[in-house]
């Protein structure tokens, strides 16, 4: 198997957290980071100490005016050099987010390359956003509305795009005058590593930008410190839950959450059965499900539903799953996160089983299974997707609503474009929809009634774009949508009467 120095083309090591401009290695609590994709690519431990949140915040207090007082274009001028160094690091970032939580190589470049795309959006589209508006207000004078940083910002990143999430919070704040600290991850601590790397190389100036190294306490400590003004996370709707009731008396900070889903699509007449079938895996099975945009429910036409069953099953099966640096032939899908998560996912199939659930195909550990023509998978938590009909929408079944976070789909068969629509906004989510077939005024009208955030009319749920707002309704988000929108959560608005 190829050793770790191999794929990472270099040695790696930990550094520390990042903390008022210089690293700073601890000596406290650690771990051990192990690839889900191949156990024997183990990166040196990491650690945290719980000084390090607490002196962060400090930091970033001092840091706060200075910053604020650069003004927009001085700031550009900063974020400009960031982009830059991102992109001479983004081949580093993609290959430690692969070791790191298992994503084909492919994707994680992908992620890599977007992230200077993230601040070019935002300082040419985000800016007009919040410009100053002035108005005429006749006796009383000239009005003007103005957008004001918040001050100190917790991010908290998800393992799943480790830099992209994180840096789509972090330009539009610090764009803004505000001050970020990082707490990525767990899972996922080099490659905010090395994003850091690339912050201290662009020269921000001390305390603007940080990184807090650490588990779940570490993220507790940085919420729970007086200090700050606010919290930007990307997480699960549990743990979103419970950030949003740590600060839920704290009326003045801030609280902007993207959390999941359980994305939905319906299928109706004029579709055509073979692009749906396609849409419909890159939907599902991408990123071995773990998107928050990832399809798990469709609700298909009675009379198409034996049709597109047939061609989402031909799809599956012949899905290459393996290692991120695979070339022959290049992954589709890699492992899914961790054990825990593996565990959640093979369960939730025998509970959709145990529900009357019909298993089209039943998922199942590949570790060390050889596949037909190709060398064995390395040891790591690789699984086969998971391919469900149900009988009919039950709102009250543990598997048709749970979020599962893996490669699980099922199909549904209705008959009242209604009954669709009802099945749809039945979920305690609302993140991403798609509709395929109809006319664009039937999209138009079933988008019109449907309790999400993104929908899209004949494409996948994973193809959202930066020039647009990103967010969910429901237990999807808290009404700060990300994407372009990212700027309102990190801005106060002051009315001024002139």
């Amino acid at each position: 198997m190829i050793p770790l120095k191999s794929v990472l083309q270099s040695d790696v090591l930990f550094r520390g957290s990042f903390i008022d401009g210089r690293w700073r290695p601890s000596t406290g609590t650690s771990w051990k980071v192990v690839s889900p994709a191949n156990f024997e690519w183990v990166l040196p431990d990491v650690f945290s100490s719980s000084a390090d949140a607490d002196e962060a915040v400090e930091s970033a207090r001092r840091a706060f005016k200075e910053w604020k007082d650069l003004g927009i274009p001085g700031r550009v001028a900063v974020l400009k050099k960031f982009a830059d160094e991102l992109m001479a690091r983004k081949d580093r970032i993609a290959r430690v987010m692969a070791v790191e939580v298992g994503k084909p190589f492919e994707e994680c470049l992908a992620e890599a390359q977007v992230l200077k795309t993230k601040i070019d959006i935002t300082i040419e589209h985000g800016l007009k956003l919040v410009e100053t508006e002035t108005l005429d207000l006749g006796p009383q004078g000239r009005g003007e509305v103005r957008y004001l940083p918040k001050g100190v910002l917790v991010v908290v990143g998800p393992f799943n795009f480790p830099t992209h999430l994180s840096n789509g919070h972090i330009v539009p704040a610090l764009l803004m005058g505000n001050v970020c600290i990082l707490k990525p991850s767990e899972k996922a601590p080099y490659s905010a590593q090395v994003y850091m790397e690339a912050a201290e190389a662009a020269g921000f100036p001390r305390g603007v930008l940080q990184l807090v190294q650490g588990q779940g306490d570490a993220a507790v400590r940085l919420i729970r410190n007086p200090n700050i003004d606010g919290v930007l996370a990307t997480t699960s709707y549990e743990i979103g839950a419970k950030i949003q009731k740590e600060l839920g008396e704290k009326t003045e900070k801030i609280v902007a959450l993207e959390m999941g889903g359980k994305n939905a699509a319906i299928v109706w007449n004029g579709s055509d059965l073979d692009k749906v079938a396609d849409d419909l895996i890159k939907s599902s099975y991408l990123t071995t499900g773990q998107r928050c945009t990832a399809l798990s429910r469709v609700y298909v036409q009675e009379k198409l539903l034996p049709g597109l069953v047939e061609r989402v099953h031909a799809r599956a099966k012949d899905l290459v799953i393996s290692h991120p640096f695979d070339e022959d032939p290049k992954p589709f899908m890699g492992p899914i996160v961790s054990a825990a998560a593996k565990e959640k996912f093979l369960r939730y199939s025998d509970i959709a089983e145990s529900e009357g659930a019909e298993v089209v195909m039943r998922p199942k550990a590949l570790q060390g299974i050889p596949r037909k023509n190709r060398k064995p998978l390395p040891e790591g938590y690789y699984v086969s997707p998971s391919l469900n009909v149900v009988p009919k929408w039950n709102a009250k079944s543990p598997y048709q609503t749970h979020e599962i976070f893996g490669p699980d789909l099922f199909l549904c068969p209705v008959t009242e474009l209604d009954e669709a629509i009802e099945a749809v906004n039945a979920s305690a989510y609302g993140l991403a929809f798609s509709f395929f077939g109809g006319d664009e005024a039937l999209f138009s009208k079933v988008a019109n009634d449907a309790q999400v955030g993104l929908a899209y009319w004949n494409r996948p749920t994973t193809g959202a774009s930066s020039r647009l707002p990103f967010g969910g309704w429901k237990r999807s988000g808290n009404h700060w949508p990300a994407g372009l929108f990212a700027i309102y959560a990190s801005t106060q608005v002051q009315a001024r009467i002139l």
